[in-house]
């Protein structure tokens, strides 16, 4: 059986390339420890090592069981490997474990979880910065795990599960994508499921709060995530708290949902639901951005419409003119002379009716499927919607049949009514 996080569900305004340094860097040390790993196993046959993130071979506790041998001592281990690991308090060991893995396993499996949690923390707080608190956690989960015990140590998890705090405040209701399965030498059985970020995180934490409290020894150093992880998530409310993070009108820190229910549901109006999710509040509102398209001097090449010989429609603007809304949630303002014509939306370049009177809140026209929102669920009282371009959305359903933009791509659409 196997299972691991596979994506996020995260928009990136910028390229985590510092996150992809990391990664490069990481596996690069690894190269040079190889032989360092082949020449201790090949030293010390009777070593009992575990390939389990954080644990360094030969630092675990002598087993109890009278049938295993002791491990060696971790002096005993050559090489850069020996030089950089964490064993008592050296500012070498506290910079260096960080970068060292005790085989492939560990370095894969650790590679792969920075890959999808750093990047869209890369992404958010900026290149530097990131590079900055990833050493910064790294070395506060190695004096978490001294502070608790004494042995060595090696492995990025420390440092891992401080970017995944810091991923927790930053994206606590982004959805996960895991892999999960069943395998007998090829896979029998592969599925993919979407969880919240929270629920997987908090579950993550709540291993590693048990291993470090469960009798017996472990090879694992638990203390060191529970230490790099509390930094993380501390350092992303501090930054929040400070405005140092500019949360996009879409996104919405811990911080801010804890705000929001220490104020009480008083202090929370529309207005912010709508900035978030990126609507508009009233026809009003709606009217007042309405910008002039550029026109056609002519509609184009379409059969006269009926309506042309009816008499000018009375039911206008007040300003005289008829106002509609495109399929893809483009405002237009005409004049009353292309009333039943059909031109062009500037925006989509989709052909539009304009109506005899002003529709603004009206049924849209059609639109092809390939491009108009999908609906995905409906759990609770929100509308989830997927975008053309892969972005998901939940608005609460009282904004049904309003006009909206989504944040990611900017195209607007009309929110669909709550299926049931």
């Amino acid at each position: 059986m196997f299972f691991f996080p596979w994506r996020v569900d995260v928009p990136q305004d910028r390229w985590p390339v510092m996150n992809w340094l990391i990664i490069l860097v990481t596996m690069a040390v690894f190269v040079l420890q190889v032989s360092d790993i082949i020449a201790y196993h090949a030293a010390r046959p009777d070593a009992h090592v575990r390939d389990t993130p954080s644990a360094a071979p030969g630092t675990a506790t002598p087993s109890k069981r009278p049938d295993e041998a002791p491990l060696p001592k971790t002096q005993d281990i050559p090489g850069i490997t020996g030089k950089l690991m964490l064993r008592g308090w050296s500012l070498r060991g506290l910079f260096g474990y960080m970068w060292l893995h005790n085989g492939l396993r560990h370095l894969l499996g650790n590679m792969l979880v920075l890959w999808i949690f750093g990047s869209a923390v890369c992404a958010k707080i900026g290149n530097l910065r990131y590079l900055l608190l990833y050493v910064l956690l790294g070395v506060t989960a190695g004096v978490v795990h001294l502070l608790v015990s004494p042995g060595g140590v090696m492995g990025a998890s420390g440092a891992i599960n401080g970017v995944i705090g810091m991923y927790l405040v930053l994206f606590y209701q982004n959805d996960i994508t895991c892999v999960f399965g069943f395998w007998f030498i090829v896979p029998l059985y592969v599925r993919t499921f979407a969880i919240s970020g929270i629920w997987l995180i908090l579950s993550w934490l709540l291993w590693d709060v048990v291993g470090a409290f469960a009798p017996g020894a472990s090879k694992v150093a638990y203390f060191a995530h529970i230490g790099g992880f509390g930094a993380g998530f501390g350092v992303a409310l501090l930054m929040c708290a400070k405005g140092w993070i500019t949360m996009e009108r879409y996104e919405k820190s811990l911080l801010q949902m804890w705000q929001e229910r220490k104020e009480g549901p008083s202090k929370s109006s529309p207005d912010a639901d709508y900035a978030r999710l990126g609507l508009r509040m009233t026809e009003e509102e709606l009217q007042e951005e309405v910008s002039d398209p550029p026109m056609p001097p002519e509609p184009e090449a379409v059969a006269p419409s009926p309506i042309e010989s009816e008499p000018a429609p009375t039911h206008l603007g007040i300003d005289g003119f008829i106002r509609t809304a495109c399929a893809c949630g483009n405002a237009i303002r005409a004049t009353r002379q292309y009333a039943g014509r059909t031109v062009r939306c500037p925006t989509c370049k989709q052909p539009i009716v304009i109506p005899a009177k002003t529709d603004f809140f009206g049924p849209a026209p059609p639109r092809p499927p390939a491009e108009a929102p999908k609906v995905k669920k409906v759990r609770d009282d929100f509308i989830h919607l997927v975008c053309p371009c892969g972005k998901r959305m939940k608005v609460p359903a009282q904004y049904a049949g309003r006009t909206g933009k989504c944040p990611h791509c900017g195209a607007r659409f009309r929110v669909p009514p709550l299926a049931g």
